[in-house]
């Protein structure tokens, strides 16, 4: 208001006219006026405010699209159960980096409330003697859960001789969640549809495998990087740079 008022005051130079209220242009010129006032308030003259582009950012203008979460988990025990059927992963240090770090990822993004510690499910492997031959949702009723993120290991490759690899390392995994008090086994999937589950995959280049400098390190950014992507179906987010909506 104290600005409009020395605008309207100020002393016109000689040969200058005021439009009048209802002056064709005049509504067009306030308006201008009012958004370079209004972008100069975001601003800050003084240093303290918004620069320009992050004016923009604040008000949601350039950010990435928002996407829902494509399943909602039960705010009960959620067991996550990796199963490597066909012994692909010979590397086992890589399980144990990717049940911690997707358990890490889903309650730190409140995707999950509470999460079955690992050491649960290898009690019951040690003890319960027809394990293997138990499906996810029986394991899960064991392990006292409500839900299982039954991840199945599909494809793998972590070399141990890292001067000499010549190709990337990767997993492929399927991922499914099961409802580990169903009644009927036939109706235990949730999620997804698809019952051959959703597909995740992680790379890395030549260059990323030399980065980690062994195969723990290897293994190590292949967990992270899978835990980030597993996670992501399970809580509202921004899509990331490049990345394309499923």
């Amino acid at each position: 208001m104290i600005t409009w008022w020395i605008l309207r005051n100020r002393t016109r130079k000689p040969g200058c006219r005021r439009l009048a209220a209802g002056a064709p242009g005049t509504r067009g010129a306030l308006a201008l006026l009012g958004g370079a006032l209004w972008l100069g308030v975001l601003t800050g003259s003084a240093g303290c405010g918004y620069s320009g582009g992050q004016a923009l950012y604040a008000f949601g203008l350039f950010q990435n699209k928002k996407v829902d979460a494509q399943f909602t988990l039960s705010a009960g025990p959620i067991l996550i159960l990796i199963d490597d059927p066909n012994e692909i992963v010979d590397w086992p240090v890589f399980t144990r980096l990717l049940n911690d770090d997707l358990a890490q990822e889903l309650l730190k993004n409140k995707a999950a409330q509470k999460i079955i510690p690992i050491q649960t499910l290898q009690s019951i492997q040690q003890t319960e003697p027809n394990f293997s031959k138990r499906g996810a949702r029986e394991i899960g009723e064991l392990a006292g859960a409500e839900q299982v993120i039954w991840i199945e290991i599909e494809d793998f490759l972590a070399s141990d001789q890292i001067e000499q690899v010549s190709e990337a390392a990767f997993v492929v995994v399927s991922i499914r969640v099961i409802d580990a008090k169903a009644t009927n086994k036939w109706k235990a999937r949730l999620w997804p549809d698809n019952p051959q589950g959703k597909i995740v995959q992680v790379q890395l280049n030549a260059s990323a495998v030399h980065r980690a400098k062994s195969r723990d390190g290897v293994a190590k950014a292949l967990s992270a990087e899978l835990a980030r992507k597993l996670a992501h179906p399970f809580y509202s987010r921004r899509l990331e740079d490049n990345e394309v909506e499923e």
